[in-house]
């Protein structure tokens, strides 16, 4: 009997090591810069297929000054929206998680301001503890501390309003831009900024034209430099498609050129949003919902093929895309050069 025992312990044991075995091998060991991937070049490639980019609706990430840290959003309303993290540890890149912070209400459009200290988000979370979701959104941040990120703080309403103010980035002075859809702005959604002075938010003013027209701009990206902003609008006469990703640099006299589309390399007739810069300035990251798989089969699909299709990146749900930072000063005016 007890040797019947020793050998059922032994075969729960072996079974246990090797179903954690298989779920080691379901991760791939991921290790180095970018979780390791192949750099693009001057065209847009998917990041990380299957692991970052899959069949859902990934939105947007950013990667810590460091490059060992990454946060990304995935979907578009709750359940399913959430802004998830993923770290590197000495032994390689680990799983996606869901943020420390996030889960529970609807969290998403962030960034990382250039010094790595503070990760601005938008968020309908409630100002008080036993409050309700807002009924806007609006800006949040945490800080970095040495044994990891503090809780959420509401920015005060020198920024926020109660209107929707989201898509927060932040330049390497401080100084915070945001897209809103405040009243007295030029169209619904506008982009702002705000002064950082002596460690207090300040002055909030619209950017203005050439960027801000009668149509809806948003998704701002400032360079740490504040040289040039990336931003999304859709329905220029200029446009590919749906949303599409502009550029504008700043002038030696603190205006704006004028908006760019950024051509037929990045935008497509789908949807291009979220760009952000890495924080070495060698990549492009924006989120597309182009297809890459579809379209009318030669034989009838089978319940395989239509599950892997539907868990593939490129099924037309949102995919995170990178691209060479450097097609950026392609479009920059002679003036500038």
């Amino acid at each position: 009997m007890k040797r019947k025992w020793i050998l059922f312990v032994l075969i729960c044991f072996i079974i246990m090591i090797v179903i954690s075995c298989a779920k080691k091998e379901a991760f791939p060991v991921l290790k180095g810069p970018y979780l390791g991937q192949k750099p693009p070049g001057r065209m847009p490639e998917i990041f990380a297929p299957g692991i970052i980019s899959t069949g859902y609706s990934e939105q947007q990430i950013a990667f810590a000054p460091d490059g060992r840290e990454l946060f990304l959003w995935l979907g578009e309303n709750r359940p399913y929206c959430a802004i998830l993290r993923m770290k590197e540890a000495g032994d390689g890149w680990n799983t996606l998680q869901v943020a420390p912070f996030s889960g529970e209400y609807v969290d998403l459009k962030f960034s990382i301001s250039p010094d790595g200290k503070r990760f601005f988000f938008s968020s309908n979370r409630p100002h008080e503890i036993s409050g309700k979701p807002a009924d806007n959104f609006d800006i949040w941040f945490i800080e970095r501390h040495l044994n990891g990120w503090s809780e959420p703080e509401w920015i005060d309403s020198a920024v926020n309003t109660d209107s929707h103010d989201y898509y927060p980035t932040a330049a390497g002075n401080g100084n915070l831009y945001f897209m809103s859809d405040r009243d007295g702005g030029y169209g619904e959604d506008d982009i702002y900024h705000v002064f950082l002075k002596d460690g207090e938010f300040t002055r909030v003013e619209n950017i203005g034209p050439p960027i801000n027209t009668a149509l809806n701009e948003g998704d701002p990206f400032i360079a740490p430099d504040e040289s040039y902003i990336l931003f999304c609008c859709r329905e220029r006469e200029c446009g590919f498609g749906n949303n599409d990703i502009y550029i504008s640099f700043r002038k030696p006299d603190g205006s704006w050129t004028p908006a760019v589309n950024m051509g037929e390399t990045v935008n497509t007739s789908a949807e291009e949003v979220c760009p952000v810069v890495t924080h070495d300035g060698k990549y492009l990251f924006f989120s597309s919902n182009r297809k890459k798989i579809g379209g009318y089969p030669e034989s009838p699909l089978t319940y395989d093929q239509v599950m892997r299709d539907l868990a593939s990146p490129g099924n037309g749900s949102n995919d995170i895309y990178w691209v060479d930072a450097k097609i950026i000063d392609t479009y920059k005016p002679e003036l500038l050069k």
